[in-house]
């Protein structure tokens, strides 16, 4: 499954009108031709006024097609237009992302279903990008398959995705967990950290010296989001 992820930076204070006018209008008409968001999320902690959002495709051929009808629908046009006189983005970012095999999302269509407690809308989502060296990035992935995300599914919330990058920065890895709040994420990240099996899990990573960077972002889900 291909995962087109997208990050728009607005003008500081133009934010609150751009997703009052892509719930309303953009939305509804990109979900009509392209099918709804995965999820979508404002931007917690990092760099701020910026939404992420992420939607998935079966067979990226469809997506040129399905773009097309979108851009000849007169609601579209609509929302451009509108969107053009106030003019609140800075800064748009795509990326074209493929599901690794252990990823909980699969397929276009597939719903979520919420498995960490607290009140739907009432969640963080811990958003994660590692950059690796070129060709260590396939060891680390069967290293943290095997050893790493077992510890993560015992002590951590809710993996929502994890994919690497096809197109845009490659030997990338992206992926995000959801959580009841910050402070439930604080706790079970000092349980994980404090575990034997992810001690273990960092010993059989260190000889590969496979990741450059790591970058991390606290999101909030929008009242549209489909994860929320």
């Amino acid at each position: 499954m291909f995962i087109e992820q997208r990050m728009y930076t607005a003008h500081p204070g133009k934010l609150p009108a751009w997703l009052r006018l892509y719930e309303e209008v953009g939305g509804p008409c990109s979900a009509r031709h392209l099918g709804p968001p995965i999820g979508f999320f404002t931007v917690e902690f990092g760099t701020i006024n910026r939404v992420l959002f992420v939607r998935g495709f079966d067979d990226i051929d469809d997506r040129e097609r399905q773009i097309a009808a979108r851009e000849a629908d007169l609601e579209w046009g609509r929302f451009r237009t509108e969107m053009a006189k106030f003019g609140a983005l800075a800064r748009q970012e795509a990326k074209l992302l493929k599901t690794v095999p252990f990823s909980p999302i699969q397929k276009v269509g597939q719903s979520f279903e919420r498995k960490i407690g607290g009140a739907p809308g009432n969640m963080v989502v811990d958003h994660r990008t590692y950059d690796f060296h070129p060709g260590r990035l396939n060891a680390w992935l069967e290293a943290y398959e095997t050893i790493g995300l077992p510890v993560q599914q015992r002590l951590l919330g809710q993996l929502l995705f994890f994919a690497v990058t096809e197109c845009g920065p490659i030997n990338q890895a992206v992926f995000a967990w959801a959580y009841e709040g910050l402070g439930d994420r604080d706790r079970r990240r000092g349980a994980m950290m404090a575990d034997p099996g992810w001690a273990e899990f960092g010993k059989s990573i260190a000889p590969l010296n496979a990741l450059k960077q790591q970058n991390t972002m606290l999101l909030k889900p929008t009242s549209f989001s489909a994860i929320r």
